[in-house]
């Protein structure tokens, strides 16, 4: 019983034993063979990520970078295989070596003898990835424009990724494999982006060096030139901040008297204040008379004393004639004695000392400025620098008060001729449409025989005479739709079906286009909400858009219209497939009487007046008319109009009950 019982244990332990091993062998083993793999793998990446890293140094030239990349590659491929590297860098003329022009870094293994040309990527997989800022790769699929130049190299994979510093690529690196699955890529996927952080940390440290650098030569010389002009700074800044003073109580007066007048003695007491003057005063250009008027306002000078004189340009022994006609300023110690300057005047003035600035604007003059003291010798080089700053800012005053004087002078006669043009339109638009109506009836009993038979030549006369005064029907009612447009009509507006309105032109206009072979489409549009408008109205704006778009669209061309909503509005498309707006007649297409040149591409009948009626419609529906187009491909009008308000109304109040 015993051995028996002996044999059954060794033969259970045997059985464990088989058991034990052949999981060992089949499950176990595997596992600690893989984990002994991950472990070497991550072991074998520390330590390139160490080389890496531990000898990286900021690349001082371009020669520096180009080696420092190549030492990462050399590295990689020293530790790990089956792949063929090549990298790009952007090129610089200065900075940290960053540019546009594109050049190869390094190449390796059968990419080493390939030319950079063979190596060289489309403009738009730069930007694609410049753009998306992550690695791509294409297994087997490799873009059709790098494929052909791979496949001879017998390389299936690709992949590639950016490289740089944050927010500005510097170049790109790509990893090559034969295995059309990418297997090699997949199995030096970590290392090969360890290789592109160390590409990134190289161009993140060149940047801080190439920053530091510059910083430092440019503190080095703005230290040495502070130094130097420290003492001219100080001595300067007394008389600049008085010269601001004066500048902004200058600009301050401008501001505070808008009428020419006011604000010239004001400013002429600033400065007669600012240099301690006592007389200031501005002698302007007359150039009716060919005279320099002194303007009222003078400091220091009373108006019934006769100072605020006149003198002719052609009086060359005068200052102020002098400093106008030569541009350059005048300056005296002594003006009552001083032979260049009129001793009338001067004693008029009761001045000892004189300066005499141009006013100009560039390269025109406008006048002179006067200042002078009843002491001797007071006037500086430093009172002429302010002078000629505040004679820059009272020219400008100045024209700017002449130019707006004229320009209102112009507008009100341009609204009175603008006035004058409506009424003789409008006059004239109201006495032609009766006597048209006369000939044109007559016109049609003559070409339906009632007034007897016709020759052949009658007829044809007689139609062209019809066709004409058909045309100057369609100009007088055109100008006194305008007319009323313009004069204030009061619309009635109701809720309107503009999709049936659209159909309706399209339907009346389907004769004209059939007469040229046009196809006229009018797109579907169902369940529309009613637009606010004149119904009357905005189908002339629908007749005016699509006769348009028929006369400028060739034989066999096409004419779409279509409605759709737009929200708070609905919009309008009048496409055609005609000859187009050139730019130059973009900007002025709704103009009154306006018509685009296209020449010898399409001549079309019209008034120009139908698109300015338009325009006049959409405004007084409170909406917005536009279009689009290309020369040769087609123009696009729109037009916005507003949902009926009784309908948004209805929309609101199902919006509170819900």
């Amino acid at each position: 019983m015993t051995h028996e019982w002996l044999a059954a244990f060794i033969a259970a332990a045997a059985g464990t034993a088989a058991v034990y091993w052949a999981m060992r062998f089949r499950t176990l083993l595997p596992l600690e063979l893989a984990l002994r793999g991950e472990r070497e793998k991550t072991r074998e990446m520390g330590v390139f990520a160490r080389e890496l890293f531990e000898e990286q140094t900021a690349a001082e030239t371009p020669q520096m970078l180009a080696e420092a990349l190549q030492y990462g590659a050399d590295r990689f491929l020293h530790r790990f295989g089956g792949v063929h590297l090549f990298a790009w860098r952007r090129l610089g003329l200065q900075g940290a070596f960053y540019g546009e022009r594109a050049d190869l870094a390094f190449r390796t293994g059968v990419l080493a003898a390939a030319e950079p040309l063979d190596l060289e990527l489309p403009e738009e997989l730069w930007e694609e990835l410049f753009r998306e800022e992550e690695t791509r790769i294409w297994k087997g699929d490799i873009p059709e424009g790098l494929k052909a130049r791979f496949a001879g190299r017998g390389l299936k994979s690709l992949r590639l990724s950016p490289w740089g510093t944050p927010g500005k690529i510097w170049g790109l690196i790509g990893a090559l494999d034969a295995d059309p699955r990418g297997q090699g890529l997949a199995e030096c996927s970590e290392a090969l982006d360890v290789l592109t952080a160390y590409c990134c940390q190289t161009a993140a440290r060149t940047t801080q060096l190439h920053e530091h650098r510059s910083a430092r030569e440019q503190l080095e010389g703005g230290l040495s030139l502070t130094l130097q002009k420290l003492d001219e700074t100080n001595l300067q800044l007394i008389r600049k901040a008085k010269e601001m003073k004066t500048v902004q109580e200058v600009t301050d007066t401008i501001s505070e008297h808008p009428d020419q007048p006011d604000v010239l003695g004001a400013i002429a007491a600033t400065v007669a204040k600012a240099l301690e003057a006592d007389v200031a005063a501005f002698l302007l250009l007359d150039e009716n008379q060919g005279e320099l008027v002194t303007q009222p306002g003078a400091h220091g000078l009373h108006d019934d004393e006769g100072a605020l004189y006149r003198i002719s340009l052609q009086n060359e022994m005068a200052s102020s004639v002098r400093v106008f006609r030569t541009g350059q300023p005048f300056i005296t110690g002594d003006a009552q004695n001083d032979p260049r300057v009129l001793a009338h005047y001067a004693r008029l003035w009761r001045c000892h000392s004189l300066a005499v600035i141009p006013l100009k604007i560039e390269s025109r003059r406008i006048g002179v400025m006067r200042v002078g003291s009843f002491r001797k010798n007071f006037f500086s080089e430093e009172h002429l620098q302010l002078l000629r700053v505040i004679a820059e800012e009272v020219a400008v005053l100045v024209e700017s008060a002449m130019m707006t004087q004229r320009l209102a002078e112009m507008n009100r006669q341009l609204a009175h001729l603008h006035r004058l043009k409506d009424d003789f339109v409008s006059t004239v638009s109201h006495e032609f449409k009766t006597p048209l109506t006369t000939i044109s009836g007559f016109l049609a009993v003559l070409l339906a025989d009632e007034a007897g038979p016709l020759t052949a030549d009658q007829r044809k006369f007689l139609t062209s005479c019809k066709r004409a005064s058909e045309r100057l029907t369609m100009l007088v009612m055109s100008l006194l739709d305008l007319s009323k447009l313009e004069g204030g009509l009061q619309m009635d507006f109701v809720p309107v079906d503009l999709a049936e309105l659209a159909r309706a032109s399209v339907e009346n206009h389907r004769w004209e286009a059939d007469k040229k072979s046009v196809v006229l489409e009018l797109q579907p549009s169902n369940g529309l909400p009613p637009a606010h408008g004149d119904t009357k109205w905005l189908g002339q704006v629908f007749d005016n858009l699509i006769s348009n778009a028929i006369k400028f669209t060739p034989e066999r061309g096409c004419v779409s219209v279509a409605v759709e909503n737009n929200g708070e509005c609905l919009r309008a498309c009048v496409r055609d497939s005609g000859v187009g707006i050139p730019l130059e007649d973009g900007q002025r297409i709704f103009e009154k009487f306006y018509r685009g040149k296209n020449p010898g591409k399409v001549r079309a009948p019209g008034t120009g007046l139908g698109l300015a009626i338009c325009r006049s419609i959409i405004e007084k529906h409170e909406g917005k008319i536009w279009f689009e187009s290309e020369p040769d491909k087609g123009s696009r009008f729109y037009f916005l109009v507003p949902v009926s308000r009784e309908t948004k109304g209805k929309e609101e109040g199902h919006d509170e009950d819900d």
